[in-house]
């Protein structure tokens, strides 16, 4: 039993890590994100993944090749199942949009299939007159149409009296 067990085992050692990482996704011959990472840590099996134990950033592009969100996090997790292509960003999880509004959450998934990001976290939002706060948010991938989820907040109101 001890061999079985020896042969079946999974094995938790990354088939790969890659320091000062830099990876660019195309489609088409188009930029789509290009991500860093301090570390990269990539892991095999049934559900390949990549782990950002150190943090990671990602700049999403548009079709002018123009930055039109980036995300940041503490920590995150790539699951690269070609049915499943899901990012999960931990701690201290921020998107800047190409507006300049900025999202503050403890957790992040990015949906890469359905092109969305979503979390049920608190999350708290930052525009120019506005902060927002809600317990949950939906979003296209880019940050610029975004529901939030049990919205509360501050809103800036300009006095036009005359």
């Amino acid at each position: 039993m001890k061999t079985v067990d020896l042969i079946t085992a999974e094995d938790n050692t990354p088939l790969l890590v890659e320091n000062n990482a830099t990876i660019f996704y195309t489609d088409s011959a188009r930029s789509k994100l290009k991500l860093t990472a301090p570390v990269i840590e990539s892991y095999g099996g049934k559900d390949p993944y990549d782990l950002f134990r150190k943090g990671m950033k990602v700049d999403f592009y548009d079709d002018s090749m123009h930055i039109s969100s980036h995300v940041t996090a503490d920590s995150a997790i790539m699951h690269n199942n070609k049915n499943n292509k899901l990012m999960e960003a931990d701690r201290n999880v921020v998107v800047v949009n190409k507006k300049g509004e900025r999202l503050n959450t403890e957790q992040l998934y990015w949906d890469e299939t359905k092109h969305i990001i979503y979390t049920n976290k608190a999350v708290t939002i930052t525009t120019a007159t506005e902060i927002l706060d809600g317990d949950g948010l939906q979003s296209n991938e880019d940050f610029t149409d975004y529901k939030i989820t049990s919205l509360h907040g501050t809103v800036m109101l300009n006095d036009t009296k005359k």
